[in-house]
């Protein structure tokens, strides 16, 4: 007697692990639904390790010289970035330096623009926007602020052009000189515009 209640007893244990083990049916018809969870939008998810999200850069530049003087023989507004010696001497000689860009505007005339040596830029380059002619009493260009995005530095320009005109022509510049650490590695966009948003003109430079 005692061995069989031994095996009732052991087969009750095995029933009872078993029915543990198993997931019990739902049964049809149940109104039981899965909880859904919300997929996240690209702004609440986390960055990946290590990504960081680009930020927009404040360059900051240093006047080289800004005047009424400079190549006569364009018409529209166009704009040079230099980051080299050579080039810079070829731009001189086509802005008909020195009797030009002596910085009429911005400095008595007496003073002349500084000196930049082959050295400059290891550390340096240059940005030069120009007018182009201009049958206007007294116009101005001027390079108002410049930020850097990734690989695209956006440049704003103000250009000043009385109502009335003149008799005299000039051709109105203004020449800055940046760190070399602003511009990008590879290749980069150059755009410059205006105070209102318009788009004056873009330069493409590989470094």
């Amino acid at each position: 007697m005692r061995n069989k209640l031994k095996i009732v007893f052991l087969l009750f244990m095995i029933l009872a692990v078993f029915s543990g083990c198993v997931e019990p049916q739902r049964l049809p018809g149940s109104n039981e639904t899965p909880i859904a969870t919300p997929e996240l939008t690209p702004d609440q998810k986390l960055p990946a390790y290590n990504e960081t999200k680009p930020t927009e850069i404040n360059v900051t530049f240093e006047t080289w010289s800004r005047g009424y003087e400079s190549n006569q023989s364009y018409r529209q507004p166009y704009f040079r970035i230099i980051t080299n010696y050579s080039e810079w001497n070829e731009f001189l000689g086509e802005q008909g330096y020195p009797g030009a860009l002596e910085g009429e505007l911005l400095y008595p005339l007496s003073r002349k623009a500084k000196n930049i040596k082959s050295a400059d830029f290891d550390n340096y380059f240059i940005l030069a926007a120009m007018m182009g002619v201009q049958a206007k009493t007294s116009p101005e260009i001027e390079i108002r602020n410049i930020t850097k995005f990734n690989n695209v530095i956006n440049v704003t320009v103000r250009m000043y052009k009385p109502s009335a005109g003149g008799m005299t022509v000039s051709a109105p510049y203004h020449i800055i000189i940046i760190k070399k650490e602003f511009l990008p590695k590879g290749n980069a966009t150059f755009v410059f515009i205006d105070t209102d948003g318009k788009e004056l003109g873009k330069v493409e430079v590989r470094e």
